[in-house]
């Protein structure tokens, strides 16, 4: 199977690109920045993916689109042009060099976050909080739109909060581990918020099985959702970490939260 990838040198996206080349799969991978190919597997393109690519594309079996502004920043004119403009434009060249089997990776943030609400189906309503979650669920429904008039097919997949190796160094995860072996305090802002956190390794290998367009047969698209279902509260995720790397600090979290936010999925939303 050939692939076309986007957004492969960002967190999920270079466990998933590996991933693919270790199973024996090609992959054609865009990059803003030039990169030598040092795997058989990958070949780096150097572009915006927003380019034509019409002999990449062309060869491809499948789209697969993780490229995406907003998880780590917040200029909402690069956000809006990136989610929805670029990624449209990307959809349309696939479209042009038939290519018409798209594994488009979304978020969670879809939904966006609201005080008790216990799990998010695919099916929910979506009121996303802010500009990533929202460009995200305008790109969906253009997506869905473009797949049903081209006949193409779509599986959208949102991703629920992911940890991991990799991840960027400001975030929980990342943050917890360097304070907890510099034997520093830290501070939880959020800790009776509960979410369901899924490693990085889990979602790849969901995101491959994914890749299968025989499995779970669809005509024009499918939503799903990739979490390990396992919920637990901000708090005792960061516990469990900060035992692990045998912190000599300590864990101080915030008091007196009145709102409880959870962000879940159900269980009958998820790729298994």
């Amino acid at each position: 199977m050939k692939i076309f990838l986007t957004g492969g040198t960002g967190f999920i996206g270079k466990n998933f690109c590996n991933l693919v080349a270790k199973k024996g799969d090609f992959v054609y991978a865009v990059s803003r920045k030039k990169r030598i190919n040092t795997q058989k597997n990958i070949k780096w393109l150097c572009g915006d993916f927003s380019d034509d690519w019409s002999k990449e594309l062309s060869k491809s079996d499948l789209l697969v689109h993780f490229a995406a502004a907003g998880v780590n920043q917040n200029n909402k004119k690069e956000i809006f042009n990136t989610n929805i403009f670029k990624s449209i434009k990307l959809l349309r060249n696939s479209i042009k060099h038939n290519c018409k089997k798209w594994l488009i990776i979304s978020t969670s943030s879809e939904y966006g976050f609201r005080v008790n609400k216990t799990v998010f189906t695919k099916n929910t309503n979506r009121l996303p909080t802010d500009d990533y979650g929202l460009s995200k669920a305008i790109f969906s429904d253009q997506c869905i739109k473009l797949a049903k008039q081209f006949k193409c097919k779509a599986r959208i997949m949102r991703v629920f909060p992911v940890y991991g190796n990799g991840e960027n160094k400001k975030r929980l995860f990342p943050s917890l581990k360097k304070a907890a072996r510099k034997g520093k305090n830290y501070f939880i802002k959020n800790p009776i918020e509960k979410r369901d956190f899924t490693s990085v390794k889990f979602v790849s290998e969901k995101l491959y099985d994914a890749l299968d367009f025989n499995k779970k047969k669809f005509k024009t698209y499918q939503i799903w959702h990739i979490s390990e279902n396992k919920p637990q509260l901000v708090k005792n995720f960061a516990r469990f970490y900060w035992k692990k790397n045998n912190a000599k600090g300590k864990l101080l979290f915030r008091k007196n939260l009145k709102n409880k936010f959870n962000h879940l999925s159900d269980s009958t939303s998820l790729w298994k």
